[in-house]
């Protein structure tokens, strides 16, 4: 386990954790119909932050600041600021990382024209390090609705591998018309306050928030609750809805109660957005794993979905619950409407149990859950496991570039393919998978690599797809698809937000089509950085096959960016004899 020495919310309900948690406490909400903002033509149901207050908040701290920052950048450096008010800890130190979750970042500054180095989410992340002064390289999530879970994975990995000592997570979105509009193509929003697991909800809510949690490896006073494990798992049926069998929430369940007694869990907290289909497949969840008789809450009601912040938001405000021997209420659930039995908590209640879990879902097929414990009144416990992976071997490999193709070091001509190479490639290689066409370029090229890549080395991806994970990087994330879906609704003239486009505006989507593709149900995760980086690669992959249970990893880098690929992909064993050494110095 690691422990949560500091943690901080900055949201339109106040811009402490003891604010918030005060709030929902009293059953307010930060959700309000706005009319006219971001210039959209419809009305939309959300909270949002207010420009003034959060200046005046963050003034006094940018006094000698002099590089510009926008309003997610205050934001985030504003909850580290507050979250290290308690946890006390040197934020330039080589010991401690950064690890940032967001699902679209300054997307707003987005234009057709723009070369401006903001719009990418490197350089979020790089703006909030060197406010603080620290030297390494930050750690970018971009990972769907799950990011915010899925960074609080990486500090437990980082920290129980010896790498780091503190690992600061914090994760923000802000709201925008890019943002409302892709959520209303596919009617997903709810032109009220959201009603999760209500037999009446009627759809989402979205919210602006940052949220900063600090975690070390050793117990200070500070320190009630702990990380005690997590996971992620995919689904690999569905790159925008939820799994109608809950496949990928039962697996991540399923691995972090292996070893406890489900009756020591006081709560569940849910991603609970008041979709159909979400709450449906959540309750599934939970009776599948025989914790349906547990009591489940959704925090969705008070601050709307928060996007990259909502897995760090809800997790700080459970832990202050748990800490407190109360289950916050399910605001919004009158009438419990879901098809499988669920306990929604109808009015806040007392329960002074070991642990609670927080569970969340997310486009690509992601699933994550995490596992807290109360630790208030335990002593320090060693953290340190050192187990991380020292003998894993690379038995495939796949390179596209702009006019080169190499399956296991085997080329294949295709100068004469263009204009569409990857197209013309799927075309030449015999290629069937009728869902190729929908899917964006950078989708397109990740699925043609591995797509060869496991036929050549006739891997049998069938008997593994329990034991394989998937893990790609890259410097863009998704910014060609960001750029066709702005122009999609860039005037009121032309305004027709695309579902089918706007889906694609999520990096981690190529994970979760390859997922698709192959039936692979382990973890699927996509993380940004500013240049190719085989270090923080070779680290993740370690991180990552350091779990008993994962044998297999597809990784490397996947990149198309105005009409350029690069994409680097490798297949990563410990189950194997054979194959090159995977080391930095063998990493393509």
């Amino acid at each position: 386990m690691i422990y949560c020495i500091g943690h901080n919310i900055i949201s339109p309900l106040g811009f402490t954790s003891e604010a918030n948690y005060e709030a929902v406490v009293n059953g307010h909400s930060a959700l309000r119909l706005h009319e006219g903002t971001f210039d959209l033509p419809e009305p939309f149901f959300g909270s949002v932050i207010d420009d003034d207050s959060l200046e005046n908040a963050i003034a006094p701290y940018l006094k000698n600041n002099i590089f510009p920052l926008t309003k997610i950048e205050k934001m985030l450096i504003l909850s580290v600021i507050k979250a290290n008010d308690n946890a006390n800890i040197d934020l330039c130190d080589k010991r401690t990382a950064f690890v940032i979750s967001t699902t679209k970042g300054n997307v707003s500054y987005l234009s057709e024209n723009n070369n401006d180095d903001k719009i990418f989410l490197w350089h979020t992340a790089e703006m909030v390090c060197r406010f603080f002064g620290n030297c390494n390289e930050p750690l970018v999530i971009s990972n769907a609705c799950i990011s915010g879970a899925a960074a609080q994975m990486e500090a437990l990995r980082l920290i129980e591998n010896g790498i780091y000592d503190n690992v600061v997570v914090t994760g923000a979105d802000v709201l925008s018309k890019f943002i409302i509009s892709g959520f209303q193509s596919f009617k997903a929003l709810s032109s009220e306050r959201c009603q999760p697991f209500d037999r009446d909800r009627k759809g989402l809510n979205l919210g602006e928030a940052s949220a900063t949690m600090i975690f070390s490896a050793k117990k200070t006073p500070t320190a009630t609750t702990a990380l005690r494990k997590a996971s992620v798992r995919n689904d690999a049926r569905h790159i925008s809805a939820p799994s109608i069998e809950a496949e990928g929430l039962y697996n991540a369940l399923s691995d972090i109660t292996e070893d406890i007694d489900i009756n020591d869990i006081s709560f569940i907290n849910a991603h609970g957005t008041a979709t159909i289909y979400n709450d449906e497949m959540e309750a599934l969840a939970l009776n599948r794993t025989g914790m349906q008789h547990i009591p489940v809450n959704s925090l969705k009601a008070y601050f709307g979905h928060t996007l990259g912040a909502a897995g760090i938001v809800e997790s700080i405000l459970s832990a202050m619950a748990l800490d407190k021997g109360t289950i916050l209420k399910s605001e919004g659930c009158i009438n419990t409407g879901a098809k499988h039995e669920i306990h929604p908590v109808l009015t806040t209640i007392q329960c002074s149990k070991r642990y609670f879990i927080k569970m969340i879902s997310g486009f690509g097929g992601s699933n994550a859950a995490l596992l807290f414990e109360n630790v208030r009144d335990k002593d320090n416990q060693p953290v340190i496991k050192n187990c991380r992976c020292q003998n894993l071997r690379i038995i495939s490999t796949g390179i596209l570039s702009d006019n080169k193709l190499i399956i296991n070091d085997k080329e294949i001509h295709i100068e004469n393919l263009a204009p569409n190479i990857p197209d013309s490639i799927y075309r030449s290689m015999k290629i069937s998978y009728p869902k190729y066409f929908k899917m964006d370029m950078l989708s397109k090229v990740g699925f043609i690599v591995s797509e060869l890549m496991l036929r050549d080395a006739g891997f049998d991806i069938e008997t593994k797809k329990k034991e394989m994970a998937i893990a790609l990087f890259n410097s863009s994330a998704s910014s060609d698809d960001d750029i066709a879906y702005l122009e999609s609704i860039k005037d009121k003239d032309s305004y027709y937000p695309s579902p089918s486009i706007f889906v694609y505006t999520l990096p981690n989507i190529v994970a979760g089509e390859i997922a698709i593709r192959n039936k692979i149900l382990g973890e699927t995760s996509f993380f940004i950085s500013k240049n190719y980086n085989p270090q923080m690669i070779y680290q993740q992959v370690c991180n990552i096959m350091s779990k008993p249970s994962t044998k297999y990893i597809l990784c490397g880098w996947c990149e198309y960016f105005k009409g350029h690929y690069d994409v680097r992909l490798m297949i990563v064993t410990k189950d194997s004899e054979k194959g090159i050494l995977f080391n930095t110095n063998n990493i393509l």
